[in-house]
């Protein structure tokens, strides 16, 4: 009712009918409600779109007490206090009923949103934004990508550089390994350590030839 073109003014959408509810909890923010079924009912939950007149999800939180929507309108709580002995907890939803969050707690009292300041937008601010969030969407996702791809070119970068500075240590610790060769083998008397007397082997190819019988087939002639 209370938009930047209209102060007030009340108009008649439509009328709900034969729904099973005992309560009903509107959004902060407006154009969202939750039909509740509590008691007798046993937490039926309709998630409810006045703007499109049509349910967004039809859920249940059994034995629930409590409804409490957070300052933005964005996720709601369900709760079961302990007016009730059992299935103490709380659980969290959308604004369009996807369930988000679930806690069990035995002498769960109350919950409490934590509270909001207000905006620093006018209301004429807010209305324009609504109406065109699609567009400032489509902006700041390809922000969002723009950078997630100039983090994932940074993330290439240093990953071959890092690589590039192993190859060049490994490199060097081989040249100086090489260099040190003819000290070892001076400090050993003239004989190479295991494990480049392993390295040399490994570097002859020897040449081997073998007979294998593969099958021996006796034949009687009669003359």
């Amino acid at each position: 009712m209370k938009t930047a073109q209209h102060g007030g003014r009340v108009t008649k959408l439509g009328t709900l009918k034969a729904k099973q509810a005992n309560a009903l909890f509107w959004s902060p923010s407006g154009k969202y409600i939750i039909l509740a079924g509590l008691k007798n009912f046993n937490g039926q939950l309709e998630f409810f779109n006045v703007d499109e007149m049509e349910t967004m999800a039809t859920t249940e939180h059994f034995m629930a007490t409590d409804i409490e929507w957070d300052p933005t309108g964005r996720y709601v709580a369900t709760a079961v206090t302990s007016v009730h002995e059992m299935e103490n907890g709380f659980t969290v939803w959308s604004f369009n009923g996807k369930l988000l969050y679930r806690v069990l707690k035995d002498h769960f009292f109350q919950l409490a949103w934590r509270p909001r300041p207000a905006s620093f937008l006018s209301p004429e601010k807010e209305e324009e934004i609504a109406k065109n969030l699609k567009k400032y969407s489509k902006k700041y996702e390809a922000e969002d990508q723009d950078v997630s791809l100039l983090l994932s070119e940074q993330d290439r970068e240093k990953r071959k550089a890092l690589k590039e500075e192993w190859e060049k240590w490994v490199m060097q610790w081989k040249s100086l390994h090489e260099e040190e060769k003819l000290e070892r083998q001076n400090l050993r008397d003239g004989e190479i350590s295991d494990e480049e007397e392993d390295d040399e082997e490994a570097k002859e190819v020897k040449e081997v030839e073998f007979e294998d019988v593969i099958d021996v087939t006796e034949e009687i002639v009669q003359e």
